[in-house]
């Protein structure tokens, strides 16, 4: 049994309950005769916050059940603890035909409505569970990642995107779709994100969801404008501006000490640094380190050769804004003006390649 775990789909910093207010239609109730799980209490929660419960309720003889209100459709869990440990309950992935019974999860989407949980939480294939729409979404995309572009070909680009809308078009209604696509969201250009938004239903516009999305459109720069050339701090304490005027391309990498697939990176980015040592490229490691002395550590470790500055925790917040992500390692070449070219999301241990041939279609080699 491979259980996968969804504790990603929640890392959005926009996700809260404190939603909107709450009506009879924002009920939800959940009724369990389960097998596995000790007499007790159990609790229920949002599946990113296990440790302030949203609800609880006792477990006997494997019957419970919850009763309470949302203000809008969100990733939740259940839980007990056994002696110090928290042990949660874990669902079978009943939307994938005969694979049904080899995949889990320790999480579900919680909506008004009624939902049934059954069978037996101490083995394999673990618990069904009867939910509603967003559930199903969220089953159905377990190996997907909707709303994940990564850095496909302009022609598979825009197919994908394609695919993406009709998806939405077919489910205006899902939080899940939502929440996906904001936390991809600087995958998109800002005019892509805003043909996506106006496709969801006016309840998931008008959610605190909702209008988290529109203020982060209101923000983002446009399409074309250039990047703003920031003076960041350097390891001597002196300030160095991003871009400048005597560079043909410019590779910002964005990155934190804390980050393992950056830290692996790092030698690909080396490999890079010594090919074009000669004016032309100018390479930038910008990191969003909230402590300080772990960046210089780090960097004193690595000995990485090109300029190396710090976001300062207090904007670290308006740069990922201003730059548009959420997660790294990202790597954006500009122009010598600061206008993005291309950008590249996640690791990729093959990825030396593009960046090669970008560089040097820009040197001209």
């Amino acid at each position: 049994m491979k259980i996968i775990y969804f504790l990603f789909l929640v890392s959005l910093v926009f996700i809260s309950c404190n939603r909107h207010k709450k009506t009879s239609s924002s009920e939800v109730t959940i009724i369990g005769q389960i097998n596995g799980v000790p007499n007790g209490k159990i609790y229920l929660v949002e599946s990113r916050k296990w440790k302030t419960p949203i609800d609880s309720t006792i477990i006997t003889n494997g019957k419970f059940s919850f009763k309470t209100t949302i203000n809008s459709p969100f990733l939740a869990a259940i839980h007990y603890w056994d002696s110090s440990k928290v042990i949660r309950l874990i669902y079978r992935n009943h939307t994938l035909g005969i694979d049904s019974l080899k995949y889990a999860t320790d999480a579900f989407y919680i909506e008004p409505g009624s939902v049934s949980i059954t069978d037996d939480n101490s083995k394999p294939p673990f618990l069904r569970i009867v939910a509603g729409k967003e559930n199903e979404l969220l089953f159905k995309n377990q190996f997907v990642d909707f709303g994940w572009i990564g850095n496909i070909d302009s022609s598979k680009r825009t197919e994908k995107i394609k695919d993406i809308k009709k998806t939405i078009q077919e489910n205006s209604f899902s939080f899940f779709l939502l929440e996906s696509i904001y936390r991809s969201k600087e995958q998109y250009a800002k005019s892509e994100l805003t043909n996506i938004f106006y496709l969801f239903n006016e309840d998931v516009k008008q959610s605190k969801e909702g209008e988290a999305f529109k203020k982060y459109l209101s923000i983002r720069p446009d399409d074309n404008a250039p990047l703003p050339n920031l003076s960041l701090l350097t390891p001597n304490n002196t300030t160095q501006s991003l871009f400048d005027s005597t560079s043909k391309i410019h590779m910002l990498v964005f990155w934190a000490s804390w980050c393992l697939p950056c830290r692996k990176e790092i030698p690909l980015l080396k490999e890079l640094a010594i090919k074009y040592k000669e004016p032309g490229l100018k390479m930038v490691s910008v990191s969003i380190d909230e402590n300080k002395e772990a960046w210089l550590k780090a960097i004193s470790f690595e000995k990485m050769s090109w300029l190396q500055v710090h976001v300062p925790l207090e904007k670290i917040d308006v740069v990922q804004n201003q730059f548009r992500f959420t997660t790294i390692p990202l790597i954006i070449f500009t122009n010598n003006k600061g206008k993005e070219i291309k950008r590249f999301a996640d690791y990729n241990p093959n990825g030396v390649s593009a960046y090669d041939s970008l560089i040097k279609s820009y040197l001209q080699y």
